[in-house]
């Protein structure tokens, strides 16, 4: 399907799950508006996207959960695919810092859609693997989570003074996921709404990388890997995985397809672990070799859950890519920003 002539608004354009969202909508040929923080975001996103300049245009959107903060950047376009999440590395107050930004980043968005655009007939929202699984069950061998689940956590348990980081954070998308629903089944807005749910993302960037001390939180666990700073193979704590280009493909089939209105999919290329990650990097880098930790190469996969993606594959004709390609391509570009920057092992 070419999307020729219509517009969509993705907002947060300069995150890593983000930037590939544009490159699938930009590849089909539509019109991408995008918000982002700054001007000199938007300098960067024109770097990482050159060749789709004549299809890109920005909206400056200094803090997502603002009140009216996108009514004009959702004002004439077709649809709108909301990545941006607030991402707080500090939090001194979880309900503060975390829980009410997430879920007002989302609901207000909701809001500016249904007061100031009422052609835009469907929002594809990234969620995350975060809002299924539920931490308090631990490894959970045996069981195999699908869309039907939803992490049972709630808001006061994720508000409480006490509650661990990853705790707070995984709430934080399952609260703004749910509060999507909510909203759409209490304010009956001329839009319908789907949500991805991916795991660890992994894969090579298509933002601008000028600093390899700056790298997204998923992308610098793997330089750590090959850059001689990671001595031991970390131990794995979320066990499934996706490639940035999938998950980028998934938004844009769950736009197009009327049949994904009103739906989550989970989006996972299945489990791994860092010992996975390390092997592919030994055997596909030899003259790095001494630079990532060998382990245990043998370890087989712990006995953890397991997930059923029959319904993306099916509904969307997702295809995912393997591992190895996935930290592969990763590897060879950080080589090449590496070449770029002049550093040397």
């Amino acid at each position: 399907m070419s999307g020729k002539g219509k517009t969509v608004l993705i907002t947060g354009g300069s995150g890593f799950v983000a930037a590939h969202v544009l490159n699938a909508f930009l590849e089909r040929g539509y019109n991408v508006r995008t918000t982002v923080r700054s001007e000199a975001t938007a300098e960067n996103v024109k770097k990482s996207h050159s060749k789709y300049l004549d299809q890109l245009s920005f909206a400056i959107v200094k803090d997502v959960a603002l009140p009216g903060g996108h009514d004009e950047a959702v004002k004439g376009v077709d649809g709108v695919i909301h990545t941006a999440s607030p991402f707080v590395l500090s939090v001194e107050d979880n309900e503060r810092d975390l829980l009410q930004p997430a879920v007002r980043g989302t609901t207000e968005v909701l809001k500016s859609i249904q007061k100031h655009n009422p052609n835009v007939k469907r929002v594809v929202i990234t969620s995350s693997f975060a809002s299924i699984l539920d931490l308090n069950k631990g490894l959970r061998p045996g069981h195999t989570y699908t869309e039907k689940d939803w992490n049972p956590i709630s808001y006061e348990e994720a508000a409480k003074k006490d509650a661990p980081g990853p705790v707070a954070y995984c709430a934080s998308k399952k609260l703004a996921e749910k509060a999507a629903f909510d909203y759409v089944a209490e304010h009956n807005p001329n839009f319908n709404i789907t949500t991805i749910c991916p795991p660890m993302v992994y894969g090579p960037t298509a933002h601008t990388v000028s600093d390899l001390s700056k790298l997204n939180t998923s992308a610098a666990e793997i330089y750590h890997l090959m850059d001689g700073s990671q001595k031991e193979v970390p131990a794995t704590s979320f066990y499934l995985w996706v490639d940035v280009r999938d998950v980028g493909e998934a938004h844009v089939r769950a736009y197009e397809n009327p049949a994904s209105a009103g739906q989550r999919y989970l989006c996972t290329a299945g489990r791994y672990t860092f010992q996975q990650i390390c092997n592919v990097l030994r055997k596909d880098f030899p003259e790095r070799r001494h630079l990532t930790p060998e382990g245990n190469p043998n370890e087989p996969l712990p006995d953890t859950y397991d997930v059923d993606t029959t319904k993306i594959r099916t509904e969307l004709g997702i295809k995912f890519r393997s591992l190895e390609e996935s930290i592969h391509d990763m590897a060879v570009e950080f080589i090449q920003i590496e070449k770029q920057l002049g550093i040397k092992h």
